[in-house]
């Protein structure tokens, strides 16, 4: 009895509470509730909870915590970093949306679509939205509306060709991510690098390609290898509700630009970014303006479609935009906590080196905040303070290749969106195809590119 009565007396001691209040002190539970919240938006996200409305709740408990002003915190600290994502990014994302919009109604991406599926074969499904997914991300279009540009035809060749949908996931992910990863590009997470870290787009060169090759043969290996193991089980094409072959004939008479059309508009953003160095907006105006005067012939003449197609555009980027920024206020609050500084010199203290201190910091911020842009824009001012100990160049890439990684866990909303879109269920694809391609794959290219920069010194 005597026994455990001490036990108690020893739990209640003055010397219990002065270890909780050491533990309090080393910022332990500081960072305890910064990694809570974090994962609190990441669920509040998958069980459909609007971002905004999460990143507000999250807010309000690192405020109480931390016993920060809640006023200032939310109008100030939280909508400071909310508008200034908007004010900076906006216009940058608007016109991506109006580019994807004419490729879309003019034909010009169905008509490349079809051109590449010419050159790979019809049968080879998944490498040709994988080629078209990724050229369309690589001009600058959003994974959103690339998802809606191929949609159409990536189901129409599945059906002649009998094979099940899953593998128009299995294509748009792999392109999407050849696309994300590349230099050169007018990709948005390439673009929030530059400013970060005061790079270039082109920050990586030949050795991302290199590494970006390997990566897309890799998943193409793994798509084949699935593809024949889904053959062999029966498994071909499920029709959708509704679903009608006259879709077939209705595509394949419509009257398309030639393909050469749809290339160029795209080439121009990018030959702008990288050979006069304009600004990413102006480089993407550039684009707008070529793919409508080399395709107004297929563009309607009349005020209301158009103002529509406007209107559509608008819609779609500032969902992007708001759902974003609701992220990056939410990461403006966790860097005015006291528990961030505790977090930053635990990273900074990691004995390794700082390119993996990179792709380890972004992928783990992407997985839990379940998308690649809030992994950087949240970790971003952390890790230039390691910046100048290696190249800045290669340390640009390293961060994107991080981002690619766990921003794809089951949570992330983008994930079921594409599925449900396709019309396929997300168990039968996660594990498997974007699982595989999408984070395991994803990490591999990253953790090769920091391996051969370390080999030969180049960082």
């Amino acid at each position: 009895m005597y026994s455990y009565l001490s036990c108690w007396d020893g739990l209640y001691s003055d010397k219990y509470y002065v270890n909780l209040f050491n533990a309090k002190q080393e910022g332990i539970m500081d960072i305890f509730i910064i990694v809570v919240t974090i994962l609190l938006i990441g669920f509040l996200c998958y069980k459909g909870v609007p971002t905004p409305i999460g990143g507000v709740a999250c807010t309000l408990i690192l405020l109480v915590y931390f016993g920060m002003n809640i006023y200032d915190g939310l109008l100030t600290t939280y909508m400071g970093g909310f508008v200034g994502f908007v004010q900076k990014w906006f216009l940058m994302f608007l016109i991506g949306a109006v580019f994807g919009k004419i490729m879309d109604i003019t034909g010009a991406a169905d008509s490349l679509a079809r051109a590449v599926l010419r050159v790979v074969g019809e049968k080879r499904i998944s490498l040709g939205i994988c080629i078209v997914s990724a050229l369309f991300i690589a001009a600058g279009i959003s994974v959103y509306i690339t998802l809606f540009i191929v949609l159409p035809l990536a189901i129409k060749m599945c059906r002649r060709a009998n094979l099940s949908r899953c593998f128009i996931i299995a294509g748009y992910s792999l392109g999407i991510n050849i696309g994300l990863s590349l230099p050169f590009v007018a990709v948005a997470n390439n673009v929030l690098c530059t400013d970060y870290f005061g790079t270039e787009v082109s920050s990586g060169g030949l050795l991302a390609i290199f590494c970006t090759a390997v990566y897309a043969v890799v998943g193409m290996l793994w798509i084949t290898y699935y593809e024949r193991r889904m053959k062999k089980q029966g498994i071909g094409y499920v029709p959708a509700e509704n679903e009608t072959a006259a879709e077939d004939s209705d595509l394949d008479n419509a009257d398309l630009p030639h393909w050469i059309v749809a290339v160029v508009p795209m080439l121009i953003p990018i030959l702008a970014l990288n050979i006069l160095k304009l600004q990413v907006e102006f480089s993407l105006i550039l684009g707008v303006a070529a793919a409508i005067i080399l395709q107004i012939k297929y563009l309607p003449h009349k005020w209301e479609p158009i103002k529509n197609y406007f209107v559509e555009s608008i819609n779609t980027t500032t969902a992007t935009v708001i759902n974003t920024s609701a992220i990056v206020g939410f990461g403006t609050v966790i860097t005015a906590t006291p528990g961030y500084e505790v977090a930053v010199e635990k990273i900074l203290s990691i004995n390794g080196h700082p390119l993996f201190t990179a792709l380890i910091s972004v992928t783990l911020i992407a997985g839990v905040a379940g998308a690649s842009s809030a992994g950087i824009v949240l970790a971003a001012p952390v890790l230039t303070q390691i910046l100048p100990l290696t190249d800045a160049a290669v340390f640009h890439r390293t961060v994107i290749y991080g981002s690619l990684g766990l921003d794809s866990l089951p949570h992330a909303g983008f994930l079921q969106t594409e599925c449900n879109l396709a019309g396929v269920k997300f168990k039968d694809v996660y594990l498997p195809i974007i699982f595989m391609e999408t984070v395991l794959m994803t990490l591999g290219m990253g953790v090769l590119y920091v391996l051969i920069n370390i080999v030969f010194g180049l960082a």
